[in-house]
């Protein structure tokens, strides 16, 4: 039997066909542009243990403080552009004017990786790990890492970063948000 002339044959480079335009279509979309359903939502819960003090935190103690959650991993090679900015937005707006914390999340780590690369780039702010199965990771929708969330003194989120926190994001979105001024989202 001639293949082309087969029915199967057809259906299959149907198929093959219609996921490759499925593909290329998807290859045009910038995931960074990909809005977060939660943006103007309250950040879902969490309970952290700091991984070299110990000490406790959760969205219910920070009321009242704006702040900044940023899902990191000592694996991740963007990761460590953004390591240094968080950390200057840490000694300047929460050391220097206790204006907002910065908070890490190692995802997919283990308390050794994240501890050494904390050491290695310099953090210094508070930083935890997500539980085994990652759950404060899927609460929050994570595409991957690094992402950030800005989340004001209500606890509400005002803007997700897909990718390495910028300076300029700090300054033209984190700021405004924790002085509880207008704010113009990039586009």
């Amino acid at each position: 039997m001639n293949m082309l002339k087969s029915w199967k044959f057809w259906a299959v480079m149907a198929g093959i066909t219609g996921l490759m335009g499925l593909f290329a279509f998807g290859f045009t979309k910038d995931p960074r542009k990909v809005p977060s359903p939660l943006v103007g939502k309250p950040a879902p819960g969490f309970s952290l243990v700091d991984i070299n003090t110990g000490e406790q935190l959760s969205n219910e103690t920070l009321k009242g403080t704006p702040y900044i959650l940023n899902f990191w991993a000592s694996w991740c090679v963007a990761c460590r552009t953004e390591a240094r900015v968080l950390e200057h937005a840490f000694q300047r707006y929460w050391k220097g004017q206790q204006l907002f914390r910065v908070i890490g999340i190692a995802i997919q780590d283990t308390p050794e990786k994240a501890r050494a690369f904390a050491r290695n780039f310099g953090k210094t702010y508070y930083l935890a790990l997500d539980n085994e199965s990652g759950d404060i990771a899927l609460n929050y929708g994570l595409y991957g890492v690094p992402e950030s969330f800005f989340v004001d003194a209500e606890g509400v989120i005002r803007y997700k970063e897909i990718g390495p926190v910028t300076p300029r994001s700090v300054e033209e979105i984190m700021v405004p948000v924790a002085k509880k001024l207008p704010y113009t989202v990039p586009e």
